[in-house]
């Protein structure tokens, strides 16, 4: 369930601690208003499209708790019943806490239907995040992280992922397409959050 652009992450943070040094300073002598920081959006997916390469960022918020978030996207075995596109996916070995995933999938993009094969290796840092890599496929690369992050009233998946796909979906991988694609695949892992989280509360 699932990117490596900050690869300047030091500068960025120095930088970041130099501005807000001279805004201190600033608001010291001229008592400027401190604004609060916008509120992040429940729901927001970036896909770029370099060349081969496909980069997806998302920021998923689902009032649901984080124990729940977990069990739902690393549930692989019942991955097809609350995934429409996903035909098998099941758990093909385990060692420690890695596990390998096989998965038959069916990826659209407009019009057109494109099966996708692979064999992902898992590492599972209960409760906080999942790391894949693509073993074998019909994909050319694939590697991706999935946080969780617990915030006020729920919790906040964060997945950022770099695909090459293979010679045949290729063509047709425009970055508004795998943008569709992306939002619909996470709309329904948070529908089957949402709908644990009301069983359990029932219970």
């Amino acid at each position: 369930m699932h990117t490596q652009r900050y690869t300047l992450r030091n500068l960025v943070t120095a930088a970041a601690c130099a501005l807000a040094a001279c805004a201190f300073t600033a608001c010291a002598f001229t008592a400027a208003p401190v604004h609060a920081a916008p509120p992040r959006s429940d729901f927001d997916v970036k896909v770029q499209v370099h060349e081969e390469e496909i980069r997806a960022e998302v920021s998923l918020f689902v009032r649901a708790s984080p124990q729940r978030v977990w069990e739902v996207i690393t549930d692989y075995e019942r991955a097809p019943e609350f995934m429409r596109d996903v035909q098998m996916s099941k758990i093909i070995a385990r060692s420690g806490d890695t596990i390998r995933v096989q998965q038959k999938d069916q990826v659209h993009f407009g019009p057109f239907t494109f099966p996708v094969e692979t064999v992902k290796e898992v590492r599972l840092i209960e409760p906080s995040r999942t790391e894949s890599r693509l073993v074998s496929g019909s994909m050319k690369r694939y590697e991706a992280k999935t946080e969780i992050i617990p915030e006020a009233g729920g919790t906040r998946i964060v997945y950022r992922s770099q695909a090459v796909p293979g010679a045949m979906i290729a063509p047709f991988a425009t970055e508004s397409r795998v943008k569709r694609e992306t939002e619909e695949r996470f709309r329904q892992v948070r529908a089957e959050i949402l709908r644990r989280e009301v069983l359990a509360a029932k219970q």
